[in-house]
């Protein structure tokens, strides 16, 4: 995928490079790996906290310094079995995850009166790709065969639900995104 630089320029030998992927993640408690993402490391917390400090101007503020593009920090999880919450980085995929030639997603946030002056950030398999404003598209690629996006708003709060699919070698994925994913 573009968010790693590794990615952009994949050598022909791929099972010799480090791909980020979740598909083999798993609950450190009970092992299980069907688990909700919910953000990044202590967003919920700013999120509150600048939200009842400074209103919808801290919100903004807070948008305009979440613009960093690639970002790579561990994702908190909660897992479904047995309601454990847990932190991790991505995984390496293994090489039987590795798709031959990437797979490139289109990504679409939908046009939204709801929080449409802020920017979103768009997380491929645990590493942020970018940030997306209301209406607009970015497209990036992935290497690994399944794949897990999940949308946050400004501090690293997930939207919704996480998005799974499997890719296709040198196939395309388009993902429309307002507020859930359409």
């Amino acid at each position: 995928m573009t968010a790693n630089s590794e990615a952009q320029n994949p050598s022909a030998d791929t099972e010799q490079r480090n791909f980020p992927s979740t598909y083999k993640l798993t609950c450190p408690k009970c092992g299980k790996n069907d688990f909700k993402v919910l953000g990044t490391k202590g967003a919920k917390g700013a999120s509150i906290g600048i939200g009842m400090a400074f209103g919808a101007i801290g919100n903004l503020i807070a948008s305009s310094s979440s613009k960093d593009e690639v970002s790579v920090q561990p994702v908190q999880y909660q897992c479904k079995s047995c309601k454990n919450k847990f932190e991790s980085l991505p995984l390496n995929a293994e090489p039987d995850e590795i798709l031959s030639a990437p797979c490139t997603i289109t990504f679409t946030r939908l046009s939204s009166f709801v929080g449409m002056a802020v920017v979103q950030g768009v997380w491929l398999n645990g590493v942020k790709a970018g940030t997306i404003d209301n209406g607009k598209t970015i497209t990036f690629q992935t290497f690994t065969k399944h794949n897990t996006i999940f949308v946050t708003d400004q501090y690293g709060v997930v939207i919704n639900e996480a998005y799974h699919f499997e890719a296709q070698s040198g196939g395309q994925q388009s993902i429309n995104f307002k507020r859930k994913f359409v």
